[in-house]
Formats: C-alpha cells, structure tokens, sequence
C-alpha cells in the first residue's frame, strides 16, 4: 500500500503509458491480421490473471466445491463467474480512466490497501 502511494507521485507514471500506447500502437500496426496482433496482448493476460489466482482464497474455495460437487457444472460456473467479475472490471476501467487520473486511483487504491492492512491487524491483535 505505502509503495503505491509512493510510487502514484512520480511522474514516471505518464512515461509508462506513453511507452505502453506506442508499444501497442506499433504492434498493432506492423500485423494486417487483428487476430495475431491481439496474441501477446491475450497471451500476458492469460499470465497474469493465472499467476494472480493460483493459490487464492477463491482458487482453494472452487477446488473443494469441485471436490463435492459436479466438476463440469463447477468449470461453468467458475469461467462464468470469473468472466462476468473481469468484465466489470475491465469496463469499469474503462470508465473510470476517462474522469480519474490513474495517480488518483494509485493514491486511492495504496490507501485502502493500508486502511485494510491496519484492519486486519486490529482484529488478529484484539482475538
């Protein structure tokens, strides 16, 4: 949390999604075919939304509903769910990127990581 707060004051912020929108730009640009030029953009997502998952709270939950439950209606359910929270996700995003500067969301989004934090350490000292 204190590092993104940190790391929302330095301007290096701009240069990174200048860099970023020249990169796709130029990806973008030097493939006639939309398809093959979507493949690294979809292939680094797959990486870090897997990376992200593996191993969380929701990972470990849909593991042990496959193991008492169907496991096909356990994949649909889980690809649904996912899809459906990523797609809001991503319009909101969207949204959102055009009324808030993304310093403004690194601010926000460090701070409630260390309202969070300080939460989590009232409650495990106060047991």
């Amino acid at each position: 949390g204190l590092s993104t707060i940190l790391d929302a004051g330095v301007p290096k912020a701009d240069e990174e999604r200048e860099d970023a929108e020249e990169a796709v730009t130029e990806l973008t640009g030097s493939f006639k075919d939309n398809t093959v030029a979507l493949a690294p953009l979809i292939l680094s997502t797959f990486i870090l939304v897997f990376a992200a998952e593996w191993g969380d709270k929701s990972f470990l939950a849909t593991i042990a509903l496959a193991a008492a439950s169907d496991p096909v209606g356990v994949v649909a359910g889980a690809i649904a769910g996912h899809g459906v929270a990523t797609g809001i996700a991503v319009l909101g995003g969207s949204f959102l990127s055009e009324y808030v500067s993304e310093k403004t969301v690194a601010y926000l989004g460090g701070s409630l990581f260390l309202v969070f934090a300080g939460a989590t350490v009232l409650d495990v000292v106060s047991r």
